[in-house]
C-alpha cells in the first residue's frame, strides 16, 4: 500500500488550542517538497453548532436526512480548502496519514469529506480505495512488532447509575461483540486467547490490564465496548469532557462519574508492556470538544501513551454500526490482513449498509502509527496466522468423533477458508517473487502456500474417507500444485532442506518416485539438513525441526537395511528428547501428521507408494507413529 503523509504545522503550545477561523497553518505534503500556507475556514463554535445536532442520533433538530446531508456538504466543503488537492495526488496513493499534533485540528472530521459527486471521500470505489488515518509527530521514533499470536481482552460495562442526563445507560449489544470475536479467534484455543470482563469499575479494569502487562503474556489487543458520559462539573464548567462509563460501586443515589480521560492516560503510560491496538466502541471516546484542555479524549490519550493502534469514534456510533466494525475488524485482523484495508471496508460498508441517515461512516476514527516495515512483518505475520488457520481446519476435519463427525456444508466452508489462504498467500509470493530482500519470506510463503493446497487435497480426501465420495482427482490436482511451491522453494535456495522433503515426498506419492535427472534431491536435502544441525551445534543449540526432516527423508528411501532403520530411529529419539528440551514439542506433533499421511491417505493403490520404501511398510511405519505418539 502506497501511503502519503500530510502534516498541519503551527508554532506555540500543540496539546492545547481553540479551533479558530481563519487562523493559519503550513501544510505539508509528501517528503516536505510541498509546504502552503492554509486557514481554518470555520471556527469551533460554528463547526460544533453545525455538526452537533445533525450528527447525534438521539437529536431532536436532526428531522430529516436532507437536513442532516446538507450539513455533511456544507462541513464538506469547508474542510475541502484546508486539505490537499485531490486533483495533484498520486493515482497510486492509497492510503493518507494526517499528522495532527496541533490539538484543536483533532476535532475537524476530516473522515467526513465528499468528493466531486458527493459520495465520501474515503470509501471504496470502483475497486479503488482511499484510506485516511491520524498520527502524531512524537520525539522518537516508536518501536512497533506486531503480535505473532493475539491475546483478547474483552471488556463490556453499564452502570447500574443513571447517566448525567438522569436516565438509566441503556443495554450494550454485549453478545454480538463476542459471538464476532470468538468466530475471529475461532482458529486459536479461544479460551486462551480471549479473556472476558464483565462489567467491572475502572480499578479492575486497570489491575487486570497491569498484571498481564507485567505477565509473560500481555493483552495484544484490548476490546471495551462502553458509554461514553459526559463529565461536567458546575464548579469549573471549562473543564468537561467525555469519560467513560465503567461500573461503580459507590450508593446508587450518587451522581455518577465516568471515569476521565487522565486516568485512562496514567495506566496505559505506565504499563510496561503496551497492547498492540485498544479498540474503543464508545460513543464519542474520540470526542475533542474541549481543546483548550490536553488529555480530554481517551483515545489520543491511549495512543500518545505509546499503543500504536487505537480506534474510537468522534460522535456517536449506533449499536449496529459498533456490531459491524468489530465483526470485520477482527476476523479480517487475525487472517494478517492490512489493517489500513480492513478499515477502509469498514468505513466502505458503514456507508454503503446503512440508511443515509446514519452517520456511523463518520464516526469511525482511526489512530495509526505503523513501523517503516510495516509491509515485510505484516507478511511474515500472515504466515503465521495462514499456519494456525491451516492447522485448525485440518484438525476440525479429521474429527472422527461420531458426535462430531463433519457434513457436507462443513467441508465446503473448510475448503473455501483455505482456498482464500491460498488466494492470499498467492498475492503476497507475486509482491515479493522477485526481490531478493524478501528471499526468506519467499522461501516460508512458498512452502505455505505448497501446505495450503495439501491441506486442501487432503479435506477432499477426508469427504471421501466420511461422506463416500468420489474426490481422488481433485485430490491429486492439488498436491500436484502443492509439489509446484515445493519445488520453487526448492529451486530458489537448495538449502531450505524441508521444501525439498516436501517436493521428493509429493513426487514419491504421485509419481513413485523423483522424475530422471533429479535423484541429487535425495542427497542435497541430506547434506542441508546435516549443515544446520551441525551449526546448531556449534552455537550449542538442539536441533528440532531438522530431525523431522530426516526423519521423514530416510523414510522416503528404497535401501531397507537394518543400518538405516537405526538412522530413521536415531531421528525419532533426537527428535523426540531436542524437542522436548527446548518445548518445541509441536515439531513431534508435525511429523506425526505427516507420517500419519502415508499411513491412512497415501497408502492405497490410488497412489504410488513404492513398496520397498520405508513409507511403504506398513508395520514399520505404524511402529514409528506408535512411538512418537507414546513419547508425546
Amino acid at each position: 500500500m502506497v501511503s502519503e503523509k500530510i502534516e498541519y504545522i503551527r508554532f506555540d503550545d500543540l496539546k492545547t488550542g481553540i479551533l479558530m477561523g481563519d487562523k493559519p497553518y503550513i501544510l505539508v505534503e509528501g517528503d516536505f517538497s510541498s509546504l502552503r500556507e492554509v486557514r481554518t475556514p470555520v471556527g469551533q463554535i460554528e463547526l460544533l453548532d453545525e455538526l452537533a445536532d445533525q450528527l447525534r442520533y438521539d437529536s431532536k433538530a436532526a428531522q430529516t436526512t436532507e437536513e442532516k446531508w446538507k450539513a455533511i456538504e456544507k462541513c464538506s466543503a469547508q474542510i475541502k480548502s484546508f486539505f490537499i488537492d485531490f486533483s495533484h495526488l498520486n493515482k497510486d496513493v492509497s492510503h493518507l496519514e494526517i499528522y495532527l499534533n496541533p490539538s484543536e485540528l483533532a476535532l475537524i472530521p476530516f473522515e467526513l469529506l465528499l468528493d466531486e459527486k458527493g459520495l465520501p471521500r474515503f470509501i471504496d470505489k470502483e475497486g479503488k480505495s482511499l484510506v485516511l488515518t491520524r498520527n502524531f509527530r512524537k520525539k522518537r521514533p516508536s518501536q512497533v512488532i506486531l503480535p505473532k499470536a493475539p491475546r483478547v481482552l474483552y471488556v463490556h460495562t453499564k452502570p447500574s447509575h443513571k447517566n448525567f442526563l438522569g436516565l438509566p445507560f441503556p443495554d450494550v449489544p454485549f453478545k454480538n461483540h463476542l459471538q464476532s470475536l470468538r468466530y475471529a479467534l475461532r482458529h486459536w484455543e479461544v479460551d486462551k486467547q480471549l479473556t472476558i470482563s464483565e462489567n467491572p469499575t475502572f480499578e479492575e479494569f486497570k489491575l487486570l490490564v497491569s498484571q498481564a502487562s507485567e505477565s509473560k503474556n500481555p493483552f495484544t489487543h484490548i476490546h471495551v465496548l462502553a458509554h461514553g458520559s459526559l463529565i461536567f462539573d458546575p464548579k469549573r464548567p471549562s473543564d468537561f469532557e467525555y469519560g467513560i462509563a465503567f461500573r461503580s460501586d459507590e450508593p446508587l443515589e450518587t451522581p455518577y462519574r465516568a471515569t476521565p480521560t487522565k486516568d485512562i492516560k496514567a495506566l496505559f503510560s505506565t504499563l510496561p508492556n503496551l497492547p498492540h491496538m485498544v479498540n474503543y466502541m464508545v460513543c464519542d471516546g474520540a470526542n475533542f470538544t474541549n481543546g483548550a484542555k490536553p488529555d480530554k479524549n481517551p483515545v489520543q490519550a491511549t495512543f500518545e501513551a505509546g499503543v500504536p493502534v487505537v480506534l474510537g469514534s468522534q460522535f456517536p456510533l449506533s449499536m449496529k454500526g459498533s456490531n459491524l466494525i468489530t465483526k470485520e475488524l477482527y476476523k479480517n485482523l487475525f487472517r494478517g490482513d492490512d489493517i489500513r484495508t480492513i478499515l477502509g471496508s469498514i468505513r466502505t460498508q458503514l456507508f454503503s449498509n446503512f440508511p443515509k441517515d446514519q452517520h456511523d461512516w463518520i464516526s469511525l476514527v482511526s489512530y495509526l502509527d505503523l513501523p517503516n516495515d510495516y509491509d515485510f512483518q505484516r507478511l511474515l505475520l500472515k504466515l503465521e496466522f495462514q499456519l494456525a488457520i491451516l492447522n485448525s481446519i485440518r484438525n476440525q476435519v479429521g474429527v472422527d468423533d461420531a458426535e462430531e463427525v463433519p457434513d457436507k456444508d462443513d467441508f465446503i466452508r473448510a475448503q473455501m477458508e483455505i482456498e482464500r489462504s491460498i488466494a492470499d498467500l498467492r498475492e503476497q509470493l507475486v509482491e515479493i517473487e522477485h526481490e531478493k530482500a524478501h528471499e526468506a519470506a519467499f522461501l516460508e510463503n512458498s512452502g505455505l502456500l505448497g501446505s495450503a493446497y495439501k491441506r486442501l487435497a487432503e479435506t477432499f480426501y477426508e469427504e471421501s474417507r466420511i461422506l463416500k465420495v468420489d474426490t481422488v482427482d481433485k485430490q491429486k490436482t492439488y498436491l500436484r500444485e502443492a509439489k509446484v511451491w515445493y519445488k520453487k522453494a526448492a529451486h530458489r535456495n537448495l538449502s531450505h532442506h524441508w521444501s525439498i522433503v516436501q517436493y521428493i515426498s509429493l513426487s514419491t506419492v504421485l509419481d513413485g518416485g523423483l522424475p530422471d535427472g533429479e535423484s541429487d534431491y535425495w542427497n542435497t536435502a541430506r547434506l542441508a539438513v546435516h549443515t544446520e544441525i551441525e551449526l546448531d551445534k556449534a552455537k550449542e543449540k538442539k536441533s528440532v525441526w531438522p530431525y523431522g526432516t530426516l526423519l521423514e527423508l530416510y523414510l522416503l528411501s528404497p535401501a531397507q537395511t537394518q543400518s538405516s532403520k537405526k538412522d530413521i530411529e536415531k531421528c525419532m529419539e533426537l527428535l523426540v528428547s531436542n524437542a522436548k528440551a527446548s518445548g518445541k514439542t509441536q515439531a513431534i506433533d508435525s511429523t506425526r501428521f505427516q507420517l500419519q499421511r502415508y499411513l491412512k491417505w497415501w497408502g492405497d493403490n490410488d497412489f504410488k507408494i513404492p513398496k520397498d520404501f520405508f513409507v511403504g511398510n506398513k508395520e514399520f511405519l505404524e511402529s514409528i507413529i506408535e512411538k512418537l505418539t507414546f513419547k508425546v
